[in-house]
């Protein structure tokens, strides 16, 4: 092991539970973007009408949260990868966490590109097929375990199993 990464592995072990309640804060930060991407999106899509009830210059603080999910992918996967190498119990579990948060790499710049160029640009430049949107909001929505799990982990709640 290179110097590099035993120094990391120890920072990492050293403050476990900081990391811990950090990735939880940087996770749970996404319930804005779900909420603002099921009542403006989504059901904007559905229903032609948007549910969002927020003046649409909040729609930057929107895009910053959703930039915010690649810190907080990149601690998650962190977290889970620690986890997994450890030996905690449950690595199976551990290891479903990891690859949800995984999937989430795949859809990051969808709906913010789209926004970006839509509002700012007025430009139309990125486009997705239907079926791919609908695919990355479902992908998006893989982020709700790992934020119970976090949270139970967090605030060290046993699970009634």
């Amino acid at each position: 092991m290179t110097v590099a990464i035993q120094k990391i592995l120890s920072f990492w072990t050293r403050y476990e539970n900081l990391n811990l309640k950090i990735t939880f804060i940087l996770i749970s930060l996404q319930i804005l973007h779900l909420y603002w991407l099921t009542a403006d999106v989504v059901l904007q899509r559905i229903f032609g009408q948007s549910y969002l009830g927020l003046p649409k210059e909040l729609i930057p603080l929107f895009i910053v949260v959703d930039y915010v999910e690649i810190p907080a992918l990149v601690s998650g996967i962190t977290f889970y990868l620690f986890s997994i190498f450890k030996g905690e119990p449950n690595p199976r579990k551990n290891m479903i966490f990891l690859a949800l948060l995984a999937i989430q790499v795949v859809h990051i710049f969808w709906i913010t590109d789209e926004i970006v160029y839509e509002s700012l640009l007025d430009n139309d430049l990125v486009k997705f097929p239907p079926y791919l949107a609908w695919i990355a909001i479902l992908i998006d929505y893989l982020e709700i375990p790992v934020m119970v799990d976090l949270f139970f982990k967090t605030f060290k709640i046993k699970k009634n199993k």
